[in-house]
């Protein structure tokens, strides 16, 4: 992580060249040489880390270690620089008498930071000098090549992975394992309710095969409801409990307060299950304590239900913590399943890549990748995880580079493979990707992370290097499918838009990521604030999830970002979803009597004068102090607490800020200037009112959760001021908004994804707006289909998802918005049809290929070709409703009349009568029979909240969020 260190403190001076040039007069040149200077470090240095790795010269170790140092000083004096220099005058808010006395005050007041800096640089190449000569006088030298670590793809990104980034992750082997892990589950002679742990070395894929067995069919036919829970460590039982109970049941109307303790989710749990067959995973349980209490607190109710645990104890640890649990243990694959595994992940799943890497020079690869998978089964043993790493790094690689990669993992001993293989990734990276890696460090074990999350943070870190053409968000959704490519990091999902939404990190090299981020003065991870050095810490992720208060006194000179998530009481913690419009425009609850409960005063980061990042969530806040706006470096601002309602107004005057997240606050408001930051690119919030101007906003990306409070929509205009928005989310809007955002939308080219919520949404969105890019619809409230007219033509060729509730449209309405070309996804949520029939003609919908109708509706016709690629049908709440397939005599035609269809989701329907083929069409009825499963709430949750704004298996609220 030297190197790492260095490239990032180059690209500090290069960008301190570039923007304040007029500021480094008679400094600029002992920056320049500084300059120089680190980049020659950084050539001799590059392999040092792993010879430091290894401990075979402890010399080398020291060399690592204050070259590190010397690049944080950098950064240090870099940072301080810009913090002395008086920014007074560019900042927002100030009137303008004291902008004026800023501006004659700060000529004198640069001149001694200039001298300043002068000094400091002079110490700093003084002790560059003196780390090279030791370097002389001790012989310290690597003997590495290039081949042997990192090869010259560790400087660029690579041609080979990032195309196979979303290749599936289908599992390989383990046939009798999964054989009997099904019968296990599904053994009807067993009634009584079951449980079963997965054990095994950590590595062998015990996870992604219990979730391909969770997810397969006829474990999804079999089960009531299901629920599966990644349970980070030292996490509360009755946290537990409350996730599988929302998971099971998604719509209960069980409030927060009334599930806050144990006993309560217990008594919920039993009376939801008391005549169900139900599915609970729990992977990553192994407090024993956890372990008893969970399984008592589910019901044993003699209907089948099963409960699996997937654990990271021993065979012998298991037996131990519950004699009476079912152990299915899960080894390693053998030479040929390994040989399978291997060769897909290298040359991906159609061999795309097997010419890029044996180039047309080889005559015979057969051979020549025979011989690798010998040396590969030798190396890995047959552990999954090893063999999917070892891939990702050779699939970087031509096969003149794999004989001495392979070489040198050969000798080593074999319960270091995982552990080298890892480091060779790892060491292999490019420079900015290994600071991405490592910053999953500071991310809750076990758990799923939001993409969009992640790359807002690293762009905040000044991770990602800027390219011409491309934003930040473009450039970090880059560097995750690079990560995904080579392994390092898993794909859970992707997004509508078909970039990476959802991701995880495999235990292992969460824990390597943790002991290199620690090891190179990275990123320290903590349960609490109570630090040894709290003066060496540059980055710090507090997690608790067991304490409702954790003291935050302590300084931190040095800190660059401050991430935190804690437990916070159910009672208090309201749903803060903006997807309902109730909710943006119902009085707040009253919250109880709270004078006994302590809130943190932030007191600590205005001391912490170098913060770039700070992002608390759980943690109890009513205030945040108004010196956070001299933190002139503060980039991102992630505040989620239900307590908070108010921020000062000297946050307008954090001149580099580029995100703020406020969701899941009570913030209505923020100051005016606030909206005048150029920087800003992500405003994510709850229920923020639009202000009424702002400045030019080019770099603004997102503006969600915000609310039109101005009845004469004069709030809608700021948003002409920024042109490059992506997302878009809005609610409260009456007649004047609609009429002001229709000019908005003519500016607004660069929106993919547009949420809105309001009264009497005008039809003319469809045929008038033009949005050519707009890819995901979602409208909540009334549409207004008066002006409806034949001629009228979609001007929305892009749309692949939509989203109706409490639409009430009417059949004009559908068969126009049937001509939409690209439309994939439709959702017809509560209330989105208002008439008694619903007809799919054969004109529209040629695309669909989900479908999901939660509207009643008496009577649905769908006519042969109206939904030809449909695949998934999810039918809830439409009680009484009769579907009428219109078809040919004798299933004629069958393959034209919805010949993809995969699956059936059928939620709150009648047992009968339900479906009525017109005319009599016995083998499609046969099929929608065979494809058809029963009642399901985590489907039809999944199908209507593909958005993320609600997910059950979070901590602190903070999984699958925006």
């Amino acid at each position: 992580m030297a190197s790492a260190s260095i490239t990032f403190v180059l690209n500090r001076l290069g960008e301190l060249a570039v923007k304040e040039a007029a500021l480094l007069s008679g400094v600029g040149d002992d920056i320049r040489l500084l300059r120089d200077k680190l980049e020659w470090l950084q050539t001799f240095i590059q392999d040092a880390d792993q010879e430091r790795r290894e401990g075979a010269n402890q010399y080398v170790g020291l060399w690592v270690r204050q070259t590190r140092d010397v690049a944080h000083e950098v950064e240090d004096v870099l940072d301080d620089f810009l913090r002395r220099i008086d920014h007074d005058t560019l900042r927002q808010g100030l009137p303008a008498w004291r902008r004026w006395l800023n501006l004659a005050a700060s000529c004198t007041t640069q001149v001694s930071v200039r001298h300043y800096l002068s000094e400091r640089m002079k110490g700093i190449k003084e002790r560059l000098k003196e780390i090279s000569d030791n370097v002389d006088k001790y012989k310290i030298t690597t003997f590495r090549t290039p081949a042997a670590g990192a090869s010259s793809s560790a400087h660029n990104s690579t041609v080979n992975t990032v195309p196979a980034w979303d290749e599936g992750t289908e599992v390989v082997g383990f046939k009798a394992e999964r054989a009997n892990l099904e019968s296990h589950l599904l053994a009807s002679d067993d009634t009584s309710r079951s449980v079963i742990s997965l054990v095994g070395e950590s590595g062998t894929g015990k996870s992604t095969l219990a979730w391909e067995v969770y997810d397969s069919r006829i474990i999804r036919d079999h089960f009531d409801v299901r629920a599966w829970i990644s349970v980070p460590p030292q996490i509360r039982d009755e946290d537990i409990l409350y996730f599988i109970y929302k998971r099971l049941c998604p719509e209960s109307e069980t409030s927060e307060h009334n599930l806050s303790t144990t006993e309560k989710v217990h008594e919920a749990l039993l009376v939801y299950l008391k005549d169900k067959c139900y599915l609970v995973m729990l992977d990553g349980l192994v407090n024993f304590s956890n372990w008893n209490s969970i399984l008592h607190s589910l019901p044993k109710n003699e209907k089948g239900s099963r409960v699996m645990v997937i654990t990271r104890l021993e065979d012998k640890e298991a037996a131990y913590a519950n004699p009476k649990v079912s152990r299915l243990k899960i080894g390693k694959l053998d030479e040929n399943d390994s040989s399978t595994l291997f060769r897909r992940r290298v040359f991906g799943a159609n061999n795309q890549f097997e010419e890029k890497i044996f180039g047309s020079r080889i005559s015979e690869p057969n051979v020549q990748m025979q011989e690798a998978c010998k040396n590969m089964f030798k190396i890995t043993h047959g552990l999954p995880l090893a063999i999917v790493l070892l891939a990702g790094l050779l699939r970087t690689k031509s096969i003149s580079e794999w004989k001495e990669v392979l070489k040198k993992l050969e000798s080593d001993n074999e319960p270091k493979q995982v552990k080298r293989i890892l480091a060779l990734s790892f060491d292999d990276l490019p420079s900015r990707l290994k600071s991405c890696f490592l910053y999953f460090a500071g991310v809750p074990e076990n758990l799923i992370y939001n993409a969009r999350r992640l790359v807002r943070l690293w762009a905040a870190e000044g991770f990602l290097k800027p390219k011409k053409g491309k934003t930040m968000e473009d450039i970090g959704q880059n560097y995750l499918k690079e990560l995904i490519s080579r392994g390092m990091i898993r794909l859970v999902k992707r997004d509508l838009n078909g970039g990476v939404w959802l991701v995880a990190i495999h235990d292992r090299l969460h824990s390597f990521a943790h002991a290199e981020a620690h090891e190179a003065s990275f990123l320290e991870a903590h349960d609490n604030a109570d630090l040894f050095e709290p003066g060496a810490i540059r980055r710090l992720h507090l997690q608790n999830y067991t304490e409702t208060y954790v003291p935050m006194g302590t300084t931190f000179p040095k800190m660059r970002s401050i991430l935190g998530d804690f437990a916070e009481e159910r009672s208090q913690n309201e749903k803060a979803s903006f997807s309902s419009t109730v909710r943006a425009h119902l009085p707040l609850k009253k919250q109880g009597n709270n004078s006994d409960l302590r809130y943190h005063a932030l007191h600590f980061l205005p001391a912490s004068k170098f913060l770039r990042v700070i992002d608390l969530r759980g943690l109890r806040i009513k205030k945040v102090p108004r010196a956070i706006g001299d933190m002139i470096h503060v980039r991102y601002l992630g505040l989620r607490s239900r307590s908070l309602a108010k921020l000062p107004s000297s946050i307008a005057r954090l001149i580099n800020l580029q995100t703020l997240d406020i969701k899941s606050t009570e913030v209505k408001k923020v100051a005016e200037a606030f909206w005048e930051i150029p920087m800003l690119r992500h405003v994510v919030a709850n229920l923020l009112g639009l202000p009424k101007s702002a400045g030019i906003l080019n770099n603004m990306q997102t503006l969600t959760g915000m609310i039109c409070y101005d009845p004469s929509g004069n709030d809608i205009k700021p948003l002409h001021n920024m042109v490059y928005l992506r997302y878009l989310q809005i609610a409260g809007l009456t007649k004047p908004h609609w009429v002001a955002l229709e000019d908005v939308f003519k500016k607004l080219e660069s929106l993919m994804h547009l949420h809105l919520t309001g009264e009497n949404i005008p039809f003319k969105l469809f045929t008038k707006f033009t949005l050519r890019r707009l890819q995901i619809l979602e409208l909540i409230g009334k549409i207004d289909t008066s002006g409806v007219k034949e001629e009228d033509q979609y001007t929305l060729p892009n749309v692949t998802r939509l989203v109706l509730r409490l639409s009430l449209t009417d059949q004009k309405f559908i068969d126009k918005i049937g001509e939409l070309p690209s439309l994939l996804e439709l959702v017809l949520s509560k209330d989105s049809y208002g008439e008694e029939k619903l007809l799919f003609s054969d004109k529209g919908f040629n695309s669909l290929t989900s479908l999901v109708m939660a509207t009643r509706v008496p009577e649905w016709t769908i006519r042969p070709m109206s939904i030809p690629k449909i695949q998934k049908i999810v039918l809830s709440g439409c009680s009484g409703m009769q579907i009428k397939l219109e078809g040919k005599e004798g299933g004629e035609g069958l393959e034209g009349l919805m010949g993809d269809l995969k699956e059936v989701v059928v939620y709150s329907m009648p047992q009968e009568g339900s479906i009525i083929v017109k005319p009599a069409n016995s083998a499609f009825e046969d099929k929608i029979n065979r494809v058809a499963i029963k009642t399901k709430s985590e489907d039809i949750t999944d199908a209507m909240q593909r958005d993320g704004r609600w997910r059950t298996g979070m901590i602190a609220g903070t999984m699958y969020q925006q």
